[in-house]
């Protein structure tokens, strides 16, 4: 920790997602940014000026020459393991944007240095913070769903973070590709650079919000299928723009995953993400034999008196009470509004002041169920635990850019 007790950061990769978490740690408190490293040196440079930090060509010659506390990865998700190896051996935490990494193989291997090393590793989620999430679990911990039996990861109301601070569904879109609908690089749409499609992408947030509410069920076995829509749908298209983006981004993922999970202890998990589906899809929820929740909009759902009920609830107040209850640091992040961020709770917990939510081995099982609905997928029936573990190859890449 730093001689003011800050939190020193070091920032791999300049890109989308490197801009993006400059400037939210540069609202967190006990934030600074001391570092930033690129192979796109004009890149690393640019960021890096903003926040009076050093810059460098690569995450080695950084965590060699500057004492940090933590690093951030902001890459792609095939560089996220051998980069947060590098860090965790050097003997800094590391926190993983997600995907964790591009295989449960990866995963694992990222998973076990930090158990190994003894560094803290986090995974990004942002919807295990927000307030819907926190209501649910706390339904659920009062024993207002009885035994829980089913989770329905589909789409969850999430937190764009940025200057605006917009309001986004995570896990299903209508129309929302990566770069082909407008936002985001052609690096998303590319297996080689991302790793997967929509599965990877939204599936990362509402797979791991489930694990949570479900109070971290072990993953048995998965069958899955994906599909891919885009191109068809862009050579339908009258825009000739749309066709332009789809053809020259090399697209070569899913736009559309399913699947269906069974835990040891007889639990199941629905699954549907999609980048481009045409059907405004349920949000997620989470059932048990007393009560059901539905996660967006939030509704409560129990029989009282023989009467079945379907209830609203007021989250704002709920919120509020919550981070005047947590004391002066909670009562910042509600104003600040930084309550629902990430990385305000990561820079809490390295800073002693919150006990961490468990995101590496929520992450780590959201992997082994990703890889489950792909492998599931692609050979065309359901897949065991064993099976992914052991048919995950554990080869890694090394190429590409160290932007994102």
């Amino acid at each position: 920790m730093g001689d003011d007790n800050s939190v020193r950061i070091g920032i791999v990769g300049a890109g989308n997602r490197g801009e993006n978490h400059a400037l939210r740690y540069d609202r967190i408190p006990g934030a600074e940014i001391v570092a930033v490293a690129d192979v796109d040196t004009t890149k690393a440079r640019a960021l890096a000026e903003v926040y009076d930090a050093e810059s460098y060509p690569d995450h080695g010659s950084m965590l060699e020459a500057t004492d940090l506390d933590a690093v951030n990865l902001c890459v792609h998700a095939p560089l996220h393991a051998p980069i947060g190896i590098d860090a965790l051996e050097a003997g800094t935490d590391v926190f993983c944007e997600k995907p964790m990494a591009d295989s449960y193989a990866a995963a694992r291997r990222l998973y076990e240095t930090a158990e190994r090393t003894g560094q803290r590793l986090a995974v990004q989620n942002q919807l295990l913070y927000t307030v819907e999430t926190r209501a649910a679990k706390a339904v659920a911990e009062a024993g207002g769903l009885g035994d829980v039996y089913h989770g329905i990861a589909a789409k969850s109301r999430g937190w764009a973070f940025g200057p605006e601070n917009e309001d986004v569904a995570m896990g299903a879109r209508r129309r929302g590709v990566p770069h082909v609908d407008g936002y985001g690089s052609p690096a998303f749409v590319r297996e080689e650079t991302a790793g997967g499609g929509a599965v990877y992408d939204l599936g990362s947030y509402t797979v791991g919000q489930m694990l949570y509410l479900m109070d971290s069920p072990t993953v048995e076995r998965v069958r899955g299928q994906t599909f891919r829509t885009t191109p068809d749908r862009a050579r339908a298209a009258a825009d000739d723009g749309y066709r332009r983006r789809v053809e020259e981004s090399g697209y070569d993922v899913e736009d559309v995953g399913v699947g269906f999970v069974t835990f040891e202890d007889g639990t199941v998990l629905s699954i549907r993400a999609s980048w481009s589906r045409y059907l405004d899809e349920e949000g997620s929820a989470v059932v048990g034999t007393e009560g059901g929740v539905r996660l967006d909009p939030f509704e409560y759902f129990s029989t009282v008196g023989d009467v079945e009920m379907r209830a609203s609830a007021d989250l704002s107040e709920y919120l509020f009470r919550q981070q005047y209850l947590d004391g002066e640091r909670g009562e910042l992040a509600y104003k600040s509004g930084l309550a629902a961020d990430p990385l305000y709770h990561w820079v809490e917990s390295l800073a002693g002041r919150a006990d961490p939510l468990p995101t590496a081995e929520l992450g780590l099982e959201t992997m082994l169920v990703m890889d489950g609905i792909y492998r599931s997928a692609a050979l065309g029936r359901e897949v065991g635990r064993e099976e992914i573990v052991a048919e995950s190859s554990g080869v890694e890449s090394d190429g590409g850019s160290n932007s994102e």
